[in-house]
């Protein structure tokens, strides 16, 4: 997430209402006022209705300084102050400005204002506008409690901000703490991000919804809930996004979701340390890698959960391999299930505890761990299964390897047509029509065509079918070919 998107122009929202609301009642504090009495040589005079009553200023020129800063000025139509001196009625204020203190000017105006001197309260309900370079925003109703220091929006904000639609609801804010809590907010413009680093990034659409959150502007910490972002080639989802700013740390926790043309990914958590330009993806990681011919776009779908099992636990809910058809009449899919090159003709669901992916260009890497687990279903019930202990990813080379336990030789690739592959590892190539592999402490057992004559050999019991009445035939069938093992 870039420093340009959500968490930073939601920042910068926030600062400018709350200070513009404090220069506005800055301004319009005006105790001098309440100091004199103009309607003291009146009072004993003709009878003038109460709210009639008071004095009236027109075309004032009003300036705040802090220290021998300016900070705020604004020009006020009239200004008009009842003889109780309780409110004072702003009308027409216009050319007005906060000088901020990283030097940016915000203009703000308002058809009409009124501060409450008893309560210190300022009170804008026919619309207040603020802008500069990067913004252009208004709100119907906006309050500021001068006492507790607080704003309030009870309505809509809505304009354009860093070249985007903003559409925010119900702003509160703690002046003193810095801390505003907001309720639904959306945000539809162009930002230059590049999330997967493969080159220069490119101006593009984006759309961001929250079904509201916190900022914490003082410890640059901002909280969004049910936060969906979406490029419209990819699309994001979680319960809940952290970005602490200092760290530049984005956190997503609760039903994580990652849609993208060639694969979708859920997890319970998902870290990116932006500045190391590497993902932490924890607890429950499914991923569902979809077939060539199926990554067109990305789309709202539903991940199908991945349960881990063991080879032991597969026999007991499987249907078996279906019987060997005569010689130059085998199925096709079986040919499939033994073929490198069609692993991609296929969905690949993956399962592992945790990813740990850099993306940076040149250094793509990932680490796979929580013995993760990869499972291909293909027509006719046939199937591919492999299990490890752990993975490692080159992003560069596009090599996968596969290793066991150390000490161990547990690494393990099972197919539907009896094959069974154990190796103490397994490197393989994910390249298209690459069907490069290199295997260490290999045992295995592949059944297939015999290179002699062409026959098909038998295929065993499928692993993931108990055994009728606890066993069956063992060994080679007269007229057949034993399997081949290396």
């Amino acid at each position: 997430m870039s420093r340009s998107t959500k968490p930073s122009f939601l920042k910068r929202t926030m600062t400018v209402l709350a200070f513009a609301a404090t220069g506005i009642a800055s301004i319009f504090y005006i105790q001098a006022f309440a100091q004199i009495d103009p309607l003291l040589n009146m009072r004993k005079g003709a009878i003038v209705s109460p709210d009639q009553m008071g004095i009236s200023l027109g075309k004032v020129h009003l300036v705040q300084y802090r220290g021998d800063k300016k900070v705020a000025e604004a020009t006020v139509g009239k200004v008009f102050i009842p003889s109780d001196r309780s409110q004072f009625q702003l009308s027409q204020v216009h050319d007005a400005a906060y000088f901020a203190e990283n030097g940016k000017k915000v203009h703000f105006s308002a058809p009409k204002a009124v501060w409450n001197a008893t309560g210190r309260i300022m009170t804008a309900d026919e619309g207040v506008r603020m802008w500069n370079a990067d913004m252009d925003l208004r709100t119907a109703v906006f309050r500021i409690n001068e006492r507790q220091q607080t704003l309030y929006v009870p309505g809509r904000i809505a304009g354009t901000l860093s070249k985007g639609k903003l559409l925010a609801n119900n702003l509160s804010y703690d002046i003193s703490k810095q801390f505003a809590k907001f309720g639904p907010v959306s945000w539809d413009g162009n930002l230059a991000l590049n999330l997967q680093d493969d080159g220069a990034a490119v101006r593009k659409q984006w759309k961001i919804d929250s079904a509201g959150g916190d900022i914490s502007i003082k410890n640059g910490i901002k909280h969004f809930t049910k936060g969906t972002a979406t490029d419209f080639d990819i699309i994001v989802k979680a319960d809940l996004i952290q970005h602490d700013e200092k760290t530049d740390v984005v956190t997503a926790t609760g039903n994580v979701q990652y849609f993208s043309p060639k694969a979708n990914v859920t997890c319970e958590k998902a870290v990116i340390y932006r500045k190391e330009k590497r993902a932490v993806l924890t607890g429950a990681v499914d991923m569902l890698v979809k077939p060539k011919d199926k990554q067109t776009k990305a789309v709202i779908e539903e991940i199908p959960p991945f349960k881990p099992v063991v080879p032991k636990e597969i026999a007991e809910d499987r249907p078996a391999a279906p019987p060997t058809q005569a010689t130059g009449q085998g199925n096709p899919i079986d040919d499939d299930v033994q073929n490198a090159k069609t692993l991609k003709n296929y969905p690949t669901a993956i399962t592992a505890a945790k990813i740990e992916y850099w993306y940076a260009k040149g250094s793509r890497r990932a680490v796979i761990t929580g013995s993760p687990q990869a499972r291909q279903d293909l027509p006719e019930g046939r199937w591919r299964h492999m299990w490890a202990h752990e993975a490692f990813y080159d992003g560069e080379t596009e090599f996968l390897t596969l290793k066991s336990r150390p000490g161990k030789a547990d690494a393990r690739a099972q197919t539907s047509v009896g094959d069974d592959i154990i190796a103490v590892s397994v490197v393989v190539s994910t390249k298209e029509d690459d069907d490069d592999l290199v295997d260490t402490g290999v045992k295995a057992t592949v059944y297939g065509k015999s290179d002699e004559d062409g026959e098909v050999g038998p295929k065993p019991p499928d692993p993931i079918k108990p055994k009728p009445g606890g066993g069956g035939l063992q060994g080679p069938i007269k007229g057949t070919k034993p399997p081949r093992r290396r």
